[in-house]
């Protein structure tokens, strides 16, 4: 028998209250003295098998995209894992409401599917790009459901240690991309009067969106994440840089660096994401934006025993799956900033 809301309300979050939030403390404060740099301190962050994930209903994308109740069923399934086990993640939560929610501030909104996460299919035009001052916005329906959302599992999971994240945060080439399709490409050659325009809106909207969650969470020391993480409240955020692989040298350094250092910056700094390979980015992330971290959406593109020690020499972490014969390596060569997923 699948669980209801009530079901969640009086079994699953009192036993949540009872079992799981006494340790969150601990888990916090060793992943922020890692964040510090403190010598022989790794994270391990992993789920344990719990009979309550499979007690719960299972909706598709489409329906958990308009429904709290339903975004909360389904976010708690992935949060339960790690919360009931002994490692040292942080249980969170998100209005999972896919990258392209920059959008909702634009008039812009998402297609909605079952089986796929949401996109943005429809973009504005360089006419009405042109015509928009930063700071200046169109919020649709959209975008304030997914604040609602937030407000909702916060107001639900008070006490249980599983906290609530920030909306998917897409860096500044992802987000220009997203809002100016692919002609954004055609853009950085044409027209970089207009490139420079359509980031100052970017960087406005970013801002904006961090801010809408943030006061919703009302976090003091650490910011909740995916995956169990935790960041320090002076380095919150979490930045995907996808499209800048598919730039040439020119364009990252033309724009993502300073782009993406400008939005780390605004909040006091974080770490960035980004899937696929490209020596430009990576050198650009770690010897010029220099974030907090890094994580790899396909390590097996790195080096990963050379990123490690990279990075560790730079003072930067990584966070993400290794490989544990990888990481004792590391480890021994002096790697010592890991944040292991497993």
């Amino acid at each position: 028998m699948k669980m209801t809301i009530t079901d969640i309300q009086s079994e699953l979050l009192p036993l949540l209250c009872e079992t799981a939030a006494p340790d969150i403390p601990r888990r916090v404060q060793k992943q922020l003295v890692l964040w510090a740099g403190t010598p022989g301190v790794r994270c391990e962050i992993y789920s344990a098998s719990t009979q309550w994930a499979a007690r719960l209903p299972n909706y598709d994308l489409e329906e958990i995209h308009w429904d709290s109740e339903k975004m909360l069923a389904s976010q708690l399934k992935g949060a339960l894992g790690i919360a009931l086990s002994d490692s040292d993640g942080v249980p969170s939560v998100r209005a999972n409401m896919g990258c392209g929610l920059v959008g909702g501030l634009f008039g812009l909104e998402q297609r909605v599917f079952p089986d796929k996460m949401p996109w943005l299919l429809e973009h504005l035009s360089k006419e009405q790009i042109l015509a928009l001052e930063p700071g200046e916005f169109t919020v649709t329906d959209e975008y304030r459901r997914a604040l609602a959302h937030m407000r909702y599992m916060k107001d639900m999971l008070q006490g249980t240690g599983i906290e609530v994240y920030p909306i998917d945060l897409q860096g500044p080439v992802d987000s220009a991309h997203l809002l100016y399709g692919d002609e954004f490409f055609y853009a950085l050659y044409d027209d970089p009067a207009f490139v420079d325009h359509l980031f100052d809106l970017v960087h406005a909207a970013l801002v904006r969106l961090m801010q809408d969650c943030f006061e919703i969470m009302q976090t003091v020391d650490y910011v909740p994440h995916y995956n169990g993480l935790v960041l320090p409240a002076n380095a919150p955020l979490k930045i995907s840089e996808d499209t800048s692989t598919l730039l040439g040298r020119e364009h990252i350094f033309k724009y993502c660096v300073p782009r993406t250092k400008a939005l780390l910056a605004r909040f006091g700094g974080g770490y960035i994401h980004y899937c696929g390979w490209n020596p430009h980015l990576y050198e650009a992330v770690t010897d010029h934006i220099k974030p907090l971290g890094l994580n790899l959406g396909n390590r097996e593109k790195h080096g990963m025993a050379a990123v490690l020690r990279g990075l560790a020499g730079r003072g930067m972490f990584y966070y993400g799956q290794c490989d544990e014969a990888l990481v004792n390596e590391a480890e021994r060569d002096g790697a010592r900033y890991l944040f292991r997923v497993r």
